[in-house]
């Protein structure tokens, strides 16, 4: 790692009444031994509590903001506003969610620019779950990669902003602008994040695939892909049906 480029990296934590799993998560990005890294809290106006454990850690934030939003994209997108000019990376672990091991940025980053996202596996549930080799139309027509997992190039991450609109899949919209961008999503060959889980779009996930589906007509190829492999999928579940026959 001796004379290699290290890439400045901007963590933003997005939190709100989340206690003692903001804790957690401060203390996970603390002891990133990765040095050029810069941490960014905002907070939503919590009155639990949260505030003391931020103060508790204070000298080691760089940026921190309470104050009430419009959600959690909102919060996601001023956090964006508040990196460093000289950010290379930015990335997302909001509360409860933690890095899986101490050396994850140093794995992922050194000799990096800054000239594409990077993303990598997540670990959730006890068990590593791997995420495609390649970020390809077809797996965006029904899937989205782990947010925590995303490395964002904070170049290309500025020009693309979280529609607030969409209020549990602005990040799928987010990414898929990007792509129409012609940015390039790159694979590490690592686990970034424990994924902790239990988040709106987990509890709702009508309304997320509502969501997704809307997004979705704005993509006329992406939405064909999206309806011939559901379709597919609900002929083979009839199929098997008859095989019980």
């Amino acid at each position: 790692m001796k004379g290699q480029h290290l890439p400045k990296i901007s963590i933003i934590t997005v939190t709100y009444q989340a206690g003692r799993r903001l804790e957690a998560t401060i203390q996970s990005v603390m002891d990133q031994t990765y040095r050029n890294k810069e941490y960014v809290i905002i907070d939503g106006g919590s009155t639990d509590g949260t505030l003391a454990i931020v103060e508790r850690y204070r000298h080691m934030i760089d940026k921190m903001v309470s104050e009430p939003d419009n959600g959690i994209y909102d919060a996601m997108n001023k956090g964006l506003s508040l990196v460093s000019p000289d950010s290379d990376y930015v990335m997302y672990m909001n509360a409860g969610d933690v890095f899986y091991n101490r050396v994850v940025l140093d794995a992922s980053l050194p000799g990096r620019r800054g000239e594409s996202h990077l993303y990598g596996n997540i670990h959730r549930d006890g068990q590593v779950c791997l995420q495609p080799d390649k970020l390809s139309d077809f797996y965006l027509s029904t899937q989205m990669i782990c947010h925590q997992s995303i490395l964002f190039a904070t170049r290309l991450h500025r020009r693309v902003l979280y529609d607030c609109s969409y209020s549990i899949s602005a990040d799928f919209k987010a990414v898929l602008e990007m792509r129409r961008n012609k940015d390039i999503f790159e694979k590490v060959d690592q686990i970034i994040c424990t994924y902790e889980g239990g988040g709106v779009s987990d509890r709702h996930r009508q309304e997320l695939f509502r969501q997704r589906y809307e997004i979705l007509r704005q993509y006329p190829m992406l939405l064909r892909m999206y309806r011939g492999k559901t379709f597919l999928k609900r002929c083979l579940t009839f199929r098997n049906q008859l095989r019980m026959r």
